[in-house]
């Protein structure tokens, strides 16, 4: 097992296979944050300031970090505003009615330490979701499969959630909570600096 090169600092299974596809070694490590939405606070103004938390929260707890630590946070963005996670299923049916025939937009951002010239790094990526017209049926069965637990949106398109799915413009890993092409630049600018 080679050492790691960075850690990211999150409990998504999803982020962990997406950088795995990189080829680049890291650690995952626990960075336990509630994410505190803010009334009135614009989805694009949330997504940063909870990346940018999260990974605060983080170098705080772990001052002696001497690798480079990735955070992010994903939402679904809807007329400006955050479509939170849902609650339950009642809240999940409640947004695919509201986005069902609609399109919305993924929000990805992610931050970046630099533990060598102590900078931090951020870039947020949209990527444009539209889902197919109202279909109760269809929207019914989606909902039973149980994939609106902990997911932006209430669903999840590297399961079964592109059957919601009409078109897609933008990154397809972004809307599963990382844009890697994005990702892959600043970690590889990073890690010149951070490994010599």
């Amino acid at each position: 097992m080679s050492e790691p090169w960075f850690l990211l600092a999150s409990a998504s299974p999803r982020r962990k296979v997406l950088l795995e596809s990189l080829g680049l070694p890291f650690a995952v490590v626990p960075n336990p944050w509630d994410e505190v939405p803010r009334p009135g606070e614009r989805a694009m103004v949330q997504v940063r300031r909870l990346a940018r938390e999260k990974l605060a929260h983080y170098l705080e707890s772990h001052p002696d970090t001497t690798l480079p630590v990735l955070t992010a946070d994903t939402l679904v963005s809807f007329q400006g505003q955050a479509v939170n996670k849902p609650g339950d299923a009642q809240h999940a049916w409640t947004i695919y009615q509201q986005l069902a025939g609609r399109a919305h937009r993924v929000l990805t951002s992610f931050a970046l330490s630099n533990p060598t010239t102590g900078r931090i790094y951020q870039k947020t990526v949209a990527t444009v979701v539209n889902f197919v017209p109202w279909n109760p049926g269809l929207y019914r069965r989606y909902l039973d499969r149980g994939e609106w637990h902990d997911a932006a949106g209430g669903y999840k398109i590297q399961d079964t959630g592109s059957v919601l799915i009409r078109r897609i413009s933008g990154s397809w890993s972004n809307v599963v909570g990382l844009p890697i092409p994005e990702v892959y630049a600043m970690l590889s600018a990073t890690l010149r600096v951070s490994r010599g």
